[in-house]
């Protein structure tokens, strides 16, 4: 009896059958995405939404729009599509609420607004750490944001490392070729070198390490035992003055692998090396988009196998929109930036 159930299961496994599964079509939407600065004239993308399983990642471009920017109201102008994008040579002023809108044929119209908040007042310099509370790291940043009174403000802290490339000179090495059965040493000791070429800089978003504030959001966060259990934070840090509200948010950073020495030899001339802290002023609609996307980023890349695009345990991660009648982002910010290396501690 038991041959014969083993027999009917394996039966059962060894038949197959191809399904043809209609998925449905989603309906098509409209993507507007553009954030505004101060320092930066008007951007806007317009797409619409891709394929359900999608051959590329880039979203078909909508050239055929009428886009208007409106300043508290009032309108300032009719934004140009060029090279992909809406674009219109203004700059933003802080404290005014900007509205877009954008008509396509076939759609309903879209509209989006936000307010650009004022640059966050921040103070940052360098200190030893004697007390070596990050290991293996002896310079600590100090990190200062003077919060508005009644305004609800939501930063965002990275650092930014500048450092030069230069053009390296390299020997070419001696190799060992068999010949005729025997092994023969070929001397090529030619120098291959760009005398006197500039260097090119790089610039990359640093780790940043914290563990003694309970100021910043953990949303990003994991703790580094290899590093006495600091906090490392994935490209940002962020801070909400919900509790704060009016006071002066101050807490410190590690410096990275910059040692003290390092900034107390400053000098900013061509070839060194920089450390610049730039906090953003992020608007409530920035803030969420900011949050949700990074979330998701992580989620995706901690929680899939992409080899085989297998997430079993990813979660369904929705990124904020403040779009109407379509998705996307239109958002604003204000950011001050500072040059550690140019202010010690007193």
């Amino acid at each position: 009896m038991r041959i014969a159930t083993l027999l009917f299961v394996l039966l059962l496994l060894g038949c197959t059958k191809e399904l043809d599964v209609s998925f449905p079509v989603p309906e098509k939407q409209l993507v507007l995405n553009g954030v505004l600065h101060p320092d930066s004239t008007v951007h806007v993308s317009l797409t619409t939404t891709a394929a359900l399983f999608p051959q590329t990642r880039d979203f078909p471009v909508v050239e055929n729009a009428a886009i208007k920017l409106y300043e508290d109201d009032v309108l300032v102008g009719n934004l140009v599509f060029q090279d992909s994008l809406y674009v219109l040579d203004y700059h933003p002023k802080a404290g005014s609420t900007y509205t877009v809108e954008a008509v396509v044929p076939g759609y309903a119209t879209l509209r989006a607004s936000d307010v650009v908040p004022a640059a966050p007042d921040i103070t940052v310099c360098y200190r030893e750490d004697t007390e070596k509370r990050y290991q293996g790291r002896d310079a600590i940043l100090e990190v200062a944001i003077d919060d508005p009174v009644q305004e609800t403000n939501f930063y965002w802290l990275e650092e930014i490392n500048t450092y030069p490339e230069f053009p390296r000179c390299r020997t070419k090495q001696d190799s060992i070729v068999w010949e005729n059965g025997e092994l023969h040493i070929i001397q090529q000791d030619t120098i291959m070198c760009q005398d006197g070429a500039p260097p090119t800089f790089q610039q990359d978003r640093a780790y940043l390490y914290e563990s003694f504030s309970p100021v910043p959001d953990r949303f990003n966060a994991y703790v580094d035992n290899f590093f006495g259990g600091v906090t490392v934070f994935e490209g940002f840090m962020r801070i909400e003055d919900a509790a704060m509200n009016g006071e002066a948010i101050a807490f410190d950073l590690s410096a990275g692998y910059y040692s003290y020495e390092y900034f107390s030899n400053y000098r900013h001339t061509s070839g060194q090396s920089s450390v610049t802290v730039n906090v953003i002023n992020a608007s409530q609609h920035y803030d969420r988009y900011l949050k949700s996307s990074i979330t998701y980023m992580l989620n995706e890349s901690f929680y899939s196998d992409e080899e085989i695009g297998f997430k079993p345990f990813a979660e369904v991660i929705q990124v904020y929109s403040n779009v109407e009648n379509g998705v996307g982002i239109f958002a604003a910010y204000n950011s001050t930036s500072r040059e550690v290396g140019d202010f010690p501690c007193e």
